[in-house]
């Protein structure tokens, strides 16, 4: 049972809740997604401003050390579980995901309980025959709301997201809420070789995405992947909260032969004042693109 494969990981559980203590001050947030039998007890930092804090101080330590730097660093927290033995491609792509790191392009929204990860657990826990022993990636995983239900529904999942600290937060929470957790995949897939290591560990079944569409020049690149990742029949949910690009994006995916099926869930989640508006697109590549 559920319960009883929890219990067995609470040595494991321990240790990275002490890493993760040693990170952030911590707190747990209760999220109740239906279809679920019991809430959700996320952890994630307790002041939101802490990960930029960090990330801030670091980018700042690495520029008054860059010259005079070595290659053979210490790995960020997390690398090491996260890059296979021998993988080549997979090592360079997360190297090169740390290194965006110090560009300031990226800010760490990880550490917050987004509305359109929570809708997605919560279409995944309608439909759990979508992922039920199918290959699934997810991309920008975060605290790992998303990837909880996932695994909850049955998935062989993968976990990608561009920050250490995310995938470390990632593995504890669906630890302790769903009994295991995802392989971790440390990439920017934005990148050219962050895709190709995406793609080295697919084909994938099903490719989960929430809030991952910020700028319109990650339309392309996303729905590229998106057809190389996913053998024809494959599926590609993706959460979003009415932003235009992800609408764009939509009718980009439309041209290239993607049938959209949509559902919109309007909600309280977490801790929120006042209701979200999330919209789940439920992708599949059609026989025929209309152009």
């Amino acid at each position: 049972m559920m319960d009883e494969r929890i219990a067995n990981e609470l040595p494991q559980l321990h240790r990275l809740r002490r890493r993760l203590a040693r990170l952030f001050n911590l707190r747990d947030v209760t999220v109740t997604i239906p279809g679920t039998p019991i809430p959700y007890v996320m952890t994630l930092p307790a002041d939101p401003d802490a990960p930029l804090d960090q990330l801030m101080a670091r980018q700042k330590h690495q520029e008054q050390e860059q010259a005079g730097r070595s290659q053979q660093t210490d790995a960020p927290i997390g690398q090491a579980e996260t890059l296979p033995v021998g993988n080549t491609l997979a090592i360079r792509a997360a190297r090169q995901a740390q290194a965006a790191l110090t560009t300031g392009a990226y800010a760490p929204y990880w550490s917050l309980l987004w509305p359109s990860g929570m809708a997605l657990a919560e279409a995944l826990m309608a439909t759990p025959e979508i992922a039920s022993g199918r290959r699934t990636l997810e991309l920008g995983c975060g605290l790992g709301v998303t990837a909880t239900a996932a695994l909850a529904c049955g998935a062989r999942l993968w976990a990608a997201d561009l920050f250490a600290e995310a995938l470390l937060f990632c593995r504890y929470n669906t630890l302790r809420n769903a009994g295991r957790s995802p392989q971790p995949v440390l990439v920017n897939w934005r990148t050219e070789l962050g895709r190709a290591a995406c793609m080295a560990a697919g084909p994938f079944d099903l490719l989960l995405g929430a809030d991952v569409l910020y700028e319109e020049e990650d339309i392309q690149p996303l729905l590229t992947l998106a057809e190389k990742l996913l053998p024809h029949g494959g599926d590609f949910w993706l959460a979003e909260p009415g932003r235009r690009t992800a609408q764009t994006f939509a009718l980009a995916a439309a041209l290239r032969g993607w049938r959209d099926e949509t559902t919109v869930y309007t909600s309280h989640w977490a801790d929120e004042d006042r209701p979200s508006r999330v919209v789940v697109h439920r992708f599949t590549l059609s026989e025929h693109p209309l152009i």
